[in-house]
């Protein structure tokens, strides 16, 4: 593997997170998004600034890979090397001045998820991970946990499409249950340790990074049936991997 894509990565990550700490906790115009998945959401000028700034980058590297931004969508989508970028993963929170926001850079090979870095300013953390050689958390070693389901903490969705993400089947037996609305910051915590259950529509600019670091770190990725996890896939289940097939059992035989 080219060793410049996590270090490039890491690097257009930094940059961006100095673009967003310049905005914070100020007042930033706010507007609604339809995005390609039919889901009104909220933008910022800031969420462009530094997606800008993560393309530019990318691209002055690496001029023949493919490029999607949540922002800017897809360019060389042909291209076996795909970047799929997140330029501020928690807008809302941003915008509320809740620290628990990141910027999420993945890159995928062939479909395969082979590099992830995410970047969280406002606590200093920066995940990086490359396909088997580890996930670190400030260069230093990340694991995930080994607690079985009722002592789990799952991370829930809010609406997707007007839709529940939460999934009674999982919330009914794990631990704790939490909604933060920032996908980048709920697989950091599932790599780190202190979470243990991410189950959500599959959006792939939220997740490529995110799959690459918990896998790194020892936990399981697939859709919600176990299948391998897919670019197209519907959805997305991450654990510690010790509670993968409990959850994946429940979701099959229960319907909410």
């Amino acid at each position: 593997m080219n060793k410049d894509f996590k270090k490039v990565a890491v690097n257009a990550a930094k940059k961006a997170g100095k673009i967003l700490m310049s905005y914070y906790a100020k007042n930033v115009k706010v507007e609604l998004k339809n995005d390609i998945y039919d889901v009104v959401s909220i933008v910022t000028e800031v969420d462009i600034k530094s997606e800008e700034k993560i393309i530019s980058i990318l691209k002055e590297k690496f001029p023949n890979h493919g490029i999607y931004g949540e922002e800017s969508l897809g360019t060389n989508m042909e291209s076996d090397y795909i970047w799929y970028i997140d330029p501020l993963d928690g807008t809302s929170n941003y915008t509320r001045h809740i620290p628990l926001f990141g910027i999420s850079i993945g890159l995928v090979y062939r479909g395969k998820p082979i590099v992830g870095v995410l970047y969280f300013p406002t606590l200093n953390i920066l995940l990086s991970a490359e396909d088997g050689k580890g996930c670190f958390v400030n260069n230093k070693l990340a694991k995930v946990s080994d607690r079985q389901l009722s002592e789990s903490l799952y991370y829930a969705g809010g609406k997707f499409k007007r839709d529940p993400q939460i999934k009674s089947q999982i919330f009914q037996k794990c631990g704790l249950v939490k909604v933060i609305d920032s996908s980048s910051y709920e697989f950091a915590q599932i790599a780190m340790g202190d979470a243990e259950i991410y189950y959500l529509t599959n959006v792939p600019h939220d997740v490529v990074a995110g799959i690459c670091i918990v896998r790194e770190a020892g936990g399981k990725v697939t859709d919600g049936l176990g299948n391998p996890w897919l670019i197209d896939s519907k959805n997305i289940l991450a654990t510690n991997g010790l509670i993968h097939e409990e959850i994946i059992n429940d979701l099959k035989n229960n319907t909410d």
